[in-house]
């Protein structure tokens, strides 16, 4: 029986694979096209062709799992991201039904549990409650944000495009859980393998670094890591939208966008105080993760 990993090429689900291969298991990556299956084909890694919308592609794709790492890549090119979630996550539910599948772990976030005014994060919790009775045994990991998300603000500066680090957090002393996604990839290959009898019918983990950043955290590591002093500089809704314009995204996207980063800054976005949650701290700080490109 394989470990079925979709996403495999995006930043956690090809950690995911890393930390299965090491374990010399059976994997099957979903993807979306050959482009990149020879990477993982010169690791004797099972492919399979599938789109996250296509039911029947993937109830292919699922057949004999022992476990699926289940994730939504959000649509940030679709005029309506939420409905494209929405798609995604009722193709992934049929196909896991359909399947048998004993186990998902589902890639999820920090506000997860909300059903407002979370803007991208939405996404997230459509896809939780799709899953959430689809296996006997359903993981959902909500990860705080990813210290990744400063590397194209780090490339704006490096490149000399900008002399100060970007910030769509208007609250530049405020401190929120981050998570690099190599340790979002370990605690996903970990809970895929757990034995039965460690894994309740529902799990629900927050995930986060060993500490807690303000964008002028990531500010002074960068300074660091480049040898000179770069400031964090808040961003204004017409600069996002002007960013959101490069990168192709439609205005909506941009909209989502901005109603996710004022959740965080309000706590809107914030973990929540549940009993039934496992809160984990990851090992990777933002020096170890900012550092190394």
């Amino acid at each position: 029986m394989s470990y079925v990993v979709t996403g495999a090429t995006g930043q956690v689900g090809s950690a995911v694979v890393d930390y299965l291969l090491a374990q010399s298991l059976p994997i099957r990556v979903v993807i979306r096209s050959e482009n990149k299956a020879e990477s993982f084909r010169s690791r004797h890694v099972e492919i399979a062709i599938a789109e996250l919308t296509d039911v029947e592609a993937l109830t292919k794709a699922f057949q004999g799992a022992k476990a699926v790492f289940a994730m939504n890549p959000t649509a940030l090119t679709d005029p309506d991201l939420q409905a494209a979630a929405a798609k995604v996550s009722h193709a992934l539910a049929s196909a896991i039904k359909a399947t048998k599948v004993e186990r998902v772990v589902v890639l999820s976030s920090v506000g997860a549990e909300r059903s407002s005014k979370t803007g991208n994060i939405l996404t997230a919790h459509t896809l939780e409650k799709a899953l959430k009775e689809t296996a006997p045994q359903v993981v959902m990991v909500r990860c705080a944000s990813f210290i990744e998300n400063w590397n194209n603000a780090i490339s704006a500066v490096k490149s000399g495009q900008s002399p100060v680090l970007g910030s769509t957090l208007q609250k530049l002393d405020r401190k929120i859980p981050q998570v690099a996604t190599n340790d979002i990839g370990r605690v996903v290959a970990e809970y895929m393998t757990k034995p039965n009898s460690e894994v309740d019918k529902l799990v629900i983990i927050e995930l986060e670094g060993p500490e807690d950043y303000s964008p002028n955290d990531v500010a002074k590591v960068v300074s660091v890591g480049l040898g000179k002093t770069v400031p964090a500089a808040a961003m204004t809704e017409e600069m996002m939208h002007g960013l959101g314009n490069k990168l192709g995204w439609p205005k909506t996207t941009v909209d989502n966008f901005i109603e996710m980063t004022q959740g965080f800054d309000d706590n809107t976005i914030r973990w929540t105080t549940g009993e039934n949650v496992i809160r984990i701290k990851g090992k990777l700080t933002l020096a170890d993760v900012l550092n190394k490109n």
